[in-house]
């Protein structure tokens, strides 16, 4: 993969930064509680190292479930862009039953009622995301509806041996005032939109190219 600048990681963060704080307030509204961010640290791994880590990652949390909300994301000239938001399963869970006002803490599956809200949840943040990074970008962006899935992380992702396809990994915090709830937004994309991604932001941000 190709090596970037820590200058141009700085960039995406601050990017992230932007698309995920707009998509805060709206998060806020929908659970009826103040939401408090972290500043989103971003890197580029493996598809295989990104499950081995969301792997480990539950496993010491001493739970190996997740929740995903998926959509993927094409523009007209060929930028694809699949982009999910991740939770622990309980942690989605009590996410959404605090938007349905369910105080009930006996079912441990989500339901089909949780799940349409959890894609809801999904849909606005996501594309929250997506519509502040498309004006980065400078592209317009079409997006699925969102699909949503419950599983270990192999599951979720898959373990191809050798697959090394590019993964854009922004991570966030998210904090209520009940407990903390940690959630990730993953973007994973090929090498060629990636790099494509990197000149528009540093056109956006205005840093100079580097000579050859």
């Amino acid at each position: 993969m190709r090596a970037f600048t820590e200058l141009e990681m700085d960039a995406l963060s601050e990017a992230f930064n932007l698309a995920l704080g707009e998509a805060a307030a709206t998060f806020a509204s929908l659970v009826r509680e103040e939401i408090e961010l972290s500043a989103p640290t971003v890197e580029i791994i493996s598809r295989e190292a990104l499950s081995t880590r969301l792997e480990k990652a539950q496993s010491d949390n001493h739970s190996n479930r997740l929740c995903s909300i998926d959509q993927r994301f094409h523009s007209a000239d060929g930028f694809d862009s699949e982009a999910l938001l991740l939770f622990p399963e309980q942690g989605s869970l009590e996410i959404v039953r605090r938007m349905l006002g369910d105080s009930s803490p006996s079912a441990e599956q989500i339901s089909e009622l949780e799940q349409d809200a959890l894609a809801e949840v999904g849909n606005i943040i996501i594309n929250s995301c997506m519509n502040s990074l498309a004006h980065i970008f400078g592209r317009e962006m079409t997006g699925t509806l969102p699909d949503v899935r419950t599983g270990k992380a192999e599951e979720l992702f898959g373990r191809e041996e050798g697959d090394e396809s590019a993964v854009l990994l922004a991570r966030i915090g998210m904090r209520m005032a009940t407990r903390r709830i940690s959630g990730h937004v993953i973007f994973m994309m090929d090498m060629q939109s990636l790099q494509v991604s990197i000149q528009q932001i540093r056109q956006f941000f205005g840093i100079a190219t580097e000579a050859a």
